[in-house]
């Protein structure tokens, strides 16, 4: 009888064994098809029914979610086709609106008639600038395209962004304070950080209620773009829901898609690094954080 029992726990130790070794080898194809895009079902050499139906379901379960791949690569690839001739679509009207206000630009007008062409010429520029934003932001999101890696100057960057927008700021009544040059190199993606700081900047051209500070700083593993203004008071801001696409006020909606800091979000992101916004005595700051070496 001992013999007996011997042989069946031998086996039943086999058998776990033999258990062990499909789990782990359905693990390995799992793994395979999450890290390498590896498309054969997974298979297993056991006569059990439970397992073998355990299998069944699990690559019934793979299949809908390729499906579900598919279908999503094909709808990001639709999605950016449509932006691009929605882009197109749009551009040329303003285009037109544009050159015929040029035109009349050209005809004898009354000052009144002058004043509402301004008006208008004003408010086409501002629709412009909403769907340029726009379409960056959408194309952005829909963007895989990984970040290349330069050797880049953020002090460079900031610093031209400043003294282009400089009749900008100036018309609105806004002082800038930047720290004395000093070369801060890292290595990341040019266009990318270049946006980052676009939007930084028009953010503070369109919203500080008072001087612009800006600061700029590296430390082990980090480069940090920190914005300071003053804000309105009377405006209530949350600041963990600035960042979000859309997130505007009532006194501000008028001027603000919200979109602007999403994009500078979005982008930090996709080089590694975070953004954050904080409010303290009138003082609204957005400091971006990046790694040195991407």
């Amino acid at each position: 009888m001992w013999i007996v029992a011997i042989v069946v726990i031998v086996g039943l130790l086999f058998y776990i064994f033999y258990i062990q070794r499909q789990i782990r080898l359905m693990n390995i194809q799992l793994s395979q098809r999450l890290h390498e895009q590896y498309t054969q079902p997974i298979s297993v050499e056991l006569v059990n029914k439970e397992i073998n139906q355990l299998v069944a379901n699990i690559n019934r379960i793979l299949i809908e979610s390729q499906k579900s791949r598919s279908y999503i690569k094909r709808e990001e690839k639709y999605y950016k086709e449509m932006i691009s001739n929605i882009s197109h679509d749009f551009r040329t009207p303003l285009t037109a609106i544009k050159g015929y206000q040029q035109m009349l630009l050209k005809e004898p007008l009354t000052e009144k008639q002058l004043a509402k062409l301004g008006v208008a010429q004003k408010h086409v520029g501002r629709l412009e600038q909403l769907l340029a934003t726009f379409f960056e932001y959408s194309y952005l999101h829909s963007n895989e395209d990984q970040p290349k890696k330069d050797r880049i100057n953020i002090s460079n960057i900031v610093f031209e962004e400043i003294a282009g927008a400089f009749a900008q700021f100036e018309q609105q009544g806004i002082a800038v304070t930047l720290p004395n040059y000093e070369p801060l190199i890292i290595n990341s993606d040019e266009e990318m950080l270049l946006r980052i700081v676009q939007n930084l900047v028009r953010n503070s051209i369109m919203h500080a209620q008072g001087d612009v500070t800006i600061k700029m700083w590296l430390e082990e593993e980090h480069a940090y773009i920190c914005f300071q203004n003053p804000i309105d008071e009377n405006i209530q801001l949350n600041p963990n829901q600035l960042f979000d696409r859309f997130y505007t006020t009532d006194n501000s909606r008028r001027k603000n898609t919200g979109l602007g800091l999403s994009i500078v979000k979005l982008l930090t992101e996709k080089l590694g690094g975070n953004v954050a916004a904080k409010i303290e005595n009138g003082m609204i700051e957005f400091l971006v954080c990046l790694k040195k070496n991407l």
